[in-house]
């Protein structure tokens, strides 16, 4: 189903896609759209039954443009609604990022600014060949704010996120490959293909492995000391059912079948 800020969801075989539909604005987002797609995040998060998470562009008009720069004015004009816009972007890719199922940016086309910073939040990005990059605040005037910039920082490291902020260049997939934003990049003409099987593969494996990696990860990138009951939680996991299931599949020489639990 499409709501009315323009963002698609769709369930199959255990993968949420989340399809961004504005192609009059080259799916650029809007602040209705920011705060739907942190709400869209929280139930996806919330269904046990998912897998996986892709995040993609429609209307074959690219993954986005970045926040819908004709209402910039109207939203964003002075420093109490450039905050106020600024949480509830810093809302929606912080709820992408703590989604508890591995979430992946299937990224063709554009991909510019805010757009940027969600695929950031994301844990995987794959990258058509016809992708083009670029996080261009310099040109506005504009700034992020801290919490999108941590997002990048982590992924990044400072020279690339320098580099990307302070000359504001465009860049295609392979420059995206060698600074770590992409994990691969693809002809135009697999890209639905290999978004596709990396799906696939994600969903194929044990739920709760899934799911502890990737909530392990982010509280490493944290940083600070972790407590014993966080450094027990991985190991929880040889309790489970999952677990039972996943070594007597492996012994049977037959596909594991997981139930999450």
């Amino acid at each position: 189903m499409t709501d009315q800020t323009g963002l698609n969801v769709t369930v199959a075989d255990g993968v949420a896609t989340i399809t961004i539909c504005q192609p009059e604005r080259k799916n650029a987002l809007t602040k209705p759209m920011w705060g739907t797609l942190a709400r869209i995040a929280q139930e996806l998060s919330d269904d046990s039954d998912l897998r996986c998470v892709v995040i993609r562009g429609g209307d074959g008009v690219g993954f986005g443009a970045g926040a819908d720069i004709h209402e910039f004015v109207r939203e964003r004009a002075g420093f109490e609604k450039a905050r106020d816009y600024g949480m509830l972007h810093a809302e929606a890719v912080q709820a992408i990022q703590c989604c508890t199922h591995p979430v992946i940016a299937a990224i063709d086309g554009p991909c510019m600014g805010a757009s940027f910073v969600l695929a950031a939040a994301c844990d995987l990005r794959i990258a058509a060949d016809n992708a083009k990059f670029a996080v261009p605040p310099m040109k506005l005037g504009a700034t992020l704010g801290y919490p999108e910039l941590q997002i990048m920082l982590d992924l990044l490291g400072e020279a690339a996120l320098f580099e990307i902020l302070l000359e504001g260049q465009m860049f295609g997939a392979e420059r995206a490959r060698e600074i770590g934003f992409v994990a691969r990049h693809v002809p135009i003409a697999d890209f639905d293909a290999e978004v596709a099987k990396t799906a696939s593969r994600i969903a194929g494996g044990a739920p709760l492995t899934q799911r502890l990696h990737k909530k392990m990860i982010n509280r490493l990138r944290q940083g600070g000391a972790i407590d014993a009951r966080e450094f027990d939680e991985g190991y929880r996991a040889f309790d489970s059912a999952d677990f039972k299931e996943g070594y007597t599949a492996f012994l049977e020489k037959r596909k594991a079948v997981f139930s999450g639990k």
